[in-house]
This record gives C-alpha cells, sequence and structure tokens, in this order.
C-alpha cells in the first residue's frame, strides 16, 4: 500500500539508554536537521558508535524560523506541502491535532520530539563546524570539527552526509543583461511579508517558495508581478475534501501511473494560463509537483500580475519577454539551491550542474564508507526516505545487510539515472527527482535482499559445507498470501525444493501457468527473477509481472542480461532464474541461450517446474546439472514426469534441446 503513518504506528519511547558496541564501525552523521536526526536515531537503537555534529544549537535544519546555524531558507508562513500523515516518520506520527498540512514551527517541533522520545538527543554535539571531510590511506575517514573547545580531527569508518541541498542559494546564472537600481534578494533570505511592504516587487521562480512570498508580497506590497520562465502545472493541495497526496498508489505500481495521477490532478486543478502564464512546456509528471491554495485567488482578485520570463533590468523597471515592463524596486529570486559539500574537495566530490548520480541516492561506488542523506527530490517528503536509508545504512554497518556485487551496484545507478533523466526534463531542478512510494518500496527490495546475502554468507562462513535449506527464504508475507491463493485456488505443491539454479517451465506451458509458478516459489520462500519478453509486459500479467521485479530480456543480448542476474544473486540465499516457458519451445535466433545452454555456461543446475492439470498440482521438478548428454539428460526428465504425472513423454524432446542435440551432430556431407 502507499505509505501512510497512523497514529497506531508510534513505537514506544526509548527510555533505557542504549549501550554502545564499539566493536562496531564509527560513524560521523554531519547535520542535525530531519535527515540527520534520523540517521542518529538508527544508529543509536543499533548500538553503532558515532557522532553527530550541528552547526547551531538547533534541531529541525531548514524548517527552524532564524536557524542558529545560519543554513535556514524557512519564512514565517511556511508550511509543508505534503500532508502530514506522508511526511512524518514510519514510527513517529505527527500529532493527532495538527492540521493536514502542519506549519513549520509545528514541523521543528516535531522533530524535537522526535529526538526526545527515542532518547538520542545526547548524541549530538551542536554548535559544531564539519570543517574538512577526507579519505584516509587506509580507506576510513578523517573529520575536522570546530567547536567550542576547539578544532580537533577524529576519525571515522563512515560518514553520513545529511547537511541538506536547500541552504546554497543558486542566483540566475549568467545574470539577466542590464542594470537594476533597487534591491534584490535570494528567496533563501526571505523571513516575512515585512520585507516587501509597500515596495513594488518582483519574484521570480515557479516553484512553491516563489508562489508563497508573491501570495504574502499580495497582502503588504505596493505592487507584485510573479514572472515564470517556464510555467509548472499547479496542484491543489486538497482533492475532493482530502489532502491531495493522500490519494496515492503503491510504489510497485510502474511510474505511468503515478504520472497518470498527477495529470489528473492537473487537469482537475485547470490550468493558469488564463492569468497570463505561459503554457507548460512539458506534461504533468515530468517535472517537480508544485501545490498552492492561494495563488488562483491572488491573480484572480488581480493582486498579483502574471508576467513570463525576463528579457532585461532597465534601472527602474523589469523588462520582460512579451515586450512588458514593470516598475520595481525589489526582485526576489526565487531561483533554486546548489548541491555543495564546503567539507569535502571538489575533486573528491562535486555535483556540477547539481547533478551527482548514487546508487539508490545514498552510495559513491567509488568512496566506501560515504553515504548521502537526503540527497534526493521526492515527489513527496524526503524525511521518510532518508529515514529509510537511514535504517539500510544502519544495517550495513552491523552487518545485517551485504550489497551485490560492484558490477550490480554500477549498472543500477547507471540504469535508474537514465530512468530518471527520461522521467522528468532536464534541469537542475530534476538531477535528484524520485517518486516517493516507489522509492521506498525499491529501497525496502533491496535491504531485505541484502539481509539474505548477509544471512547466507554467514551461514557459509561456520559451516561451509552445509547446504543452504531453500525454505527458509523470507517474504512471510508473500509466503502466506502464496499459499493462500494456492489453497484457494484448489491446487498443491509437491516435488523437489531447489536451493538455486534456472527454472524452466514445464511441455506446453502457458504464460498463465507461470502465475501458478510464481506463486509456488513465493511459497517457499524462494526467490524468482523471472526473464520474460518485452510483450509480456501488457495486460493483467503485464501488471503481474511488474509487480513481481520480472525483468525485460534483452532478445539482442540475452547472454548480457542473465550474466547480470547471476551476479545480483550472489550468495547462498535461495534463488532461481525464471525463464518464461524456454525450453518448450523455440523462438528462434535471439533464444540461442536457453536454459540448457544456460545452465552448462554458468555451472547452475537445471531445476524444472511442472504441472500437472488432471490432479492439479504444482511442483518443482528434479534439480541436475546437465551433462552434455542431451538424451540422458531427458531421461531424467521424463523419469520424473511419469513418477510424478502418470504422463510417459516418450518421444517428448522440448524444441530448444532438439536444436542443442542437432548442435552437437557433424555437418551435412
Amino acid at each position: 500500500m502507499a505509505y501512510l503513518v497512523k497514529q497506531s504506528h508510534r513505537a514506544p519511547a526509548q527510555t533505557v539508554p542504549v549501550s554502545v558496541d564499539e566493536s562496531l564501525p564509527r560513524a560521523c552523521v554531519i547535520g542535525a536537521g530531519s535527515s540527520g536526526i534520523t540517521a542518529a536515531k538508527h544508529l543509536y537503537l543499533a548500538g553503532i558508535p558515532f557522532d553527530c555534529f550541528e552547526m547551531g544549537h538547533d534541531i529541525g535544519g531548514t524548517w527552524v524560523l532564524d536557524n542558529s546555524n545560519g543554513q535556514s531558507a524557512c519564512y514565517d508562513s511556511l508550511e509543508i506541502n505534503t500532508s502530514c500523515p506522508r511526511m512524518a516518520y514510519s514510527d513517529f506520527p505527527m500529532p493527532a491535532d495538527y492540521p493536514p498540512y502542519a506549519r513549520h514551527d509545528q514541523v521543528a517541533a516535531y522533530f524535537d520530539q522526535y529526538v526526545d522520545h527515542f532518547g538520542f538527543r545526547h548524541t549530538i554535539t551542536f554548535d559544531t563546524t564539519v570543517e574538512d571531510v577526507s579519505r584516509t590511506a587506509d580507506g576510513r575517514w578523517d573529520v575536522r570539527v570546530t567547536g567550542p573547545g576547539g578544532t580537533e580531527t577524529r576519525a571515522y569508518d563512515a560518514v553520513l552526509v545529511a547537511n541538506g541541498h536547500h541552504w546554497d542559494p543558486r542566483w540566475p546564472e549568467p545574470a539577466y543583461p542590464g542594470t537594476f537600481d533597487g534591491d534584490q534578494l535570494h528567496a533563501h533570505d526571505y523571513r516575512s511579508a515585512d520585507q516587501v511592504e509597500g515596495r513594488d516587487v518582483v519574484v521570480v521562480g515557479a516553484g512553491n517558495s516563489a508562489m508563497d512570498i508573491a501570495v504574502d508580497a499580495s497582502a503588504t506590497a505596493r505592487t507584485t508581478t510573479w514572472s515564470v520562465r517556464r510555467s509548472e502545472w499547479v496542484l491543489r493541495k486538497f482533492f475532493l475534501g482530502r489532502p491531495s497526496d493522500q490519494v496515492a498508489l503503491p510504489g510497485w505500481m510502474p511510474w505511468r501511473v503515478t504520472a497518470a495521477r498527477l495529470r489528473l490532478g492537473a487537469t482537475v486543478a485547470g490550468s493558469l494560463t488564463k492569468y497570463g502564464l505561459p503554457d507548460p512546456s512539458h506534461k504533468p509528471g515530468q517535472s517537480h509537483p508544485v501545490q498552492s491554495e492561494k495563488i488562483r485567488d491572488r491573480l484572480e482578485a488581480g493582486a498579483v500580475t502574471a508576467k513570463p520570463g525576463i528579457e532585461r533590468l532597465d534601472g527602474d523597471r523589469v523588462v520582460f519577454v512579451d515586450g512588458s515592463s514593470v516598475p520595481a524596486d525589489l526582485i526576489v529570486w526565487a531561483t533554486g539551491y546548489r548541491v555543495s559539500f564546503p567539507f569535502l574537495d571538489p575533486d573528491l566530490v562535486s555535483a556540477p550542474g547539481n547533478e551527482l548520480p548514487l546508487w539508490k541516492r545514498t552510495v559513491h561506488p567509488d568512496l566506501p564508507g560515504l553515504y548521502f542523506l537526503g540527497l534526493l527530490q521526492a515527489i513527496g517528503a524526503v524525511m521518510p526516505l532518508a529515514e529509510a536509508q537511514s535504517a539500510w545504512i544502519a544495517d550495513t554497518l552491523t552487518g545485517r545487510y551485504v550489497p551485490p556485487s560492484d558490477a550490480v551496484v554500477r549498472r543500477q545507478m547507471a540504469a535508474e539515472h537514465a530512468r530518471d533523466r527520461r522521467q522528468f526534463y532536464d534541469s537542475p531542478r530534476h538531477t535528484m527527482e524520485v517518486d516517493f512510494d516507489h522509492y521506498l518500496w525499491d529501497l525496502q527490495r533491496e535491504r531485505k535482499a541484502g539481509r539474505a546475502r548477509a544471512a547466507a554468507s554467514r551461514t557459509s562462513s561456520v559451516e561451509p559445507t552445509a547446504p543452504v535449506p531453500a525454505a527458509t527464504g523470507g517474504g512471510g508475507v508473500r509466503r502466506t498470501v502464496a499459499r493462500l491463493a494456492l489453497r484457494a485456488v484448489g491446487w498443491r505443491t509437491a516435488g523437489e525444493v531447489p536451493e538455486r539454479g534456472v527454472l524452466v517451465g514445464a511441455p506446453h506451458t502457458s504464460n498463465w501457468d507461470w502465475v501458478l509458478t510464481l506463486l509456488l516459489g513465493w511459497s517457499y520462500g524462494i526467490t524468482i527473477r523471472l526473464l520474460v519478453k518485452k510483450e509480456l509486459f501488457i495486460g493483467p500479467l503485464g501488471w503481474l509481472l511488474r509487480r513481481t521485479g520480472a525483468v525485460e530480456l534483452d532478445r539482442k543480448n540475452p547472454s548480457a542480461t542473465i550474466k547480470e542476474l547471476i551476479a545480483e544473486a550472489e550468495g547462498g540465499a535461495p534463488w532461481l532464474l525464471g525463464l518464461a516457458a524456454e525450453g518448450t519451445r523455440s523462438r528462434g535466433d535471439y533464444w540461442k541461450s536457453g536454459f540448457y545452454r544456460i545452465a552448462r555456461q554458468t555451472g547452475l543446475p537445471i531445476t524444472l517446474a511442472f504441472l500437472d492439470v488432471p490432479s492439479r498440482t504444482v511442483g518443482w521438478g528434479p534439480t541436475f546439472h546437465p551433462t552434455g548428454d542431451v538424451g540422458a539428460d531427458m531421461d531424467v526428465v521424463r523419469e520424473f514426469y511419469a513418477d510424478k504425472t502418470g504422463f510417459h513423454p516418450e518421444g517428448f524432446t522440448p524444441p530448444r534441446l532438439r536444436e542443442e542435440e542437432r548442435d552437437t551432430l557433424p555437418p551435412k556431407g
């Protein structure tokens, strides 16, 4: 289901101090904003030794008005654009008496309550600035800090960067031509409508802050002009009387479903072109959503005048690209922020154009031990995502999680980065964009897979010769659902339980038979990476395939796809590589890497999935290593079928095996 925190989800208060396990890696958390405090909480409860350094003496980062660290962009009218149940940490709901969209002071108070509820305030070192983070010769990290006691350097195994990305103002680059006689202010330094009272104000930008400031100015300024170079689809905060972001879908749904939801919201909200803004050049869902309940009212009342982008500055006037101009003595630039890390050498880590590819928006594969928290722009709130990242990192540092191979990490990082670039239009604002619910779902999947790898690693190190029992796989809910579903449709399970191998469909298998096969795998807690053709990702079956993590086969280079999946499934945890219906039909030249050849090339055993309709039995067939003697290997399959189903396929040989057998014959003539 979609992420939604209820009052019943509140965890018990942590009243007993948690002992520190000094044998675990030592960590450093930079910042005590919304990302830093959830990192500190997870490290603390896991018993990991760590320090958390905060520049000021306040908790909450940008949500604290006039934060003592000097980095906050908070203004007095700021309220969240994500409803409270979608912004709260998963085990600590916001107070029940909060409005649907909380004010900044309520959010700041919530963060303070979170720290005290879990009892880790003493782990935060306030009024201390991180000056430098550098790699040591042995792969650890030296962190130089300056605080009330002076400057010192401490060594850490891991550094969690949680310094935020809404503190380094980005001004127009290059600057607009012309000169301006008035004052210029970045939205980062805007605090209240008092700063614009009685002035001719031009607010530049299309984001949430720009709209909030324009609305504020319309009440106290002499004139308020809102300049938008590239229009956005402005959504409303409520839909049919409830917070619109709570009309959400499970994270496993494909992006186009989320995009369709955003398009619906944009259609219901209506366009702003009638107020003088240009048409958006992109579809809803191709940019970060912006929301406002008040901007339309102020435009309708004439209190805010909409204008297109600026052409030039002309003394006491601003000239726009449509040739019009307005008087101005103050320009507020709501033009976003740069992603920067003042404590990291730019030669080590930098984000030119705000672009810094990371695996799961957290891990830099070239810099082990360096993690980034909250460095993403979510279609939703950052807090639950930073919480999920923190739990993942804590698992890593305690050894409960083991990542996949470096090759898999880099492949996934490149694929995810390319996907995000396709989904959103090209701008510094969208280099870190993620789909909130999908990100949580995907990270939970990876965390679960890594825990299985860790468990398998521990088992193999303690008992190197002992097999890993496949029936102990994870996914309790999935296993229960699978068993109930099989029971409901009247199918029973039988056969051997495989540990790992290449999964092959039964003779005359149909696409829907694979539904039963997947349920069979789930019922035993076995992970099946189903490899299917692109054309099957349509209709209800396609929905199910996407939901179960099926992988699209590269028809032009199937072996590359298969090798990547095998590399990803490292460790001793039970898993199967599934080939939909392969071995029963020939699919042309693109199918030269059939199950038999894959098994021989990789050394993996073959596991047969069988279905017997008369007895309504679904189960595992024999698991055996191919010998290269096709006839002998097929005898194993035939004997199994004769024993389990009563079917005697004396002359049965799947077409692919026929081709393999043909390839071993000498050429004619």
